[in-house]
């Protein structure tokens, strides 16, 4: 008796993606410490693969208007405060890495990621993930999984041990 599906396996030619085809590397940030890290290790591999990098920070729609509240309604202010921070990470990884640029869009994060992928064509997404227990994915702070699905291209989830 044969095992079909092993079989199958069996005959299927699994060519790897060559690492000298990693030429984008697009890094979805939250501006969180954890950031920080996660750029800096995608620094790296873009400096071994001669990948360019490309930050990207996503502010949900909810989080903009909570802001905006906080500010008491200076509606021209909202996004300073996430594009400053951006820019000082980004300003930080081209200590490391000079070619890097940094977006920031407000909306669905997993969209905006792989939106921008596909527009960069990019080749790998990082992401880091600070909340990987059921409840940050139940409350939804953990974007890494939905990136996952949502991605055109390969995603490196870059998570710290303790």
């Amino acid at each position: 008796m044969t095992n079909t599906l092993i079989d199958a396996l069996e005959e299927q030619v699994i060519a790897p993606v060559p690492a000298s085809n990693i030429k984008k590397i697009l890094v979805a940030v939250d501006l969180s410490p954890h950031s920080e890290r996660t750029a800096a290790y995608a620094a790296d591999l873009a400096k071994v693969f001669g990948a360019s990098l490309t930050l990207i920070n996503v502010c949900s729609p909810a989080g903009a208007a909570q802001v905006t509240n906080e500010k008491d309604q200076r509606f021209d202010e909202p996004m300073v405060a996430p594009e400053v921070q951006l820019e000082q990470l980004a300003k930080r990884v081209r200590k490391i890495y000079p070619t890097c640029q940094a977006y920031l869009y407000v909306g669905d994060p997993a969209d905006k990621v792989a939106t921008m992928a596909e527009i960069l064509h990019a080749d790998l997404i990082v992401t880091g993930s600070h909340h990987p227990g059921f409840l940050g994915q139940l409350v939804g702070l953990d974007h890494a999984r939905q990136i996952l699905h949502q991605a055109p291209c390969p995603v490196l989830v870059y998570q710290e041990r303790e």
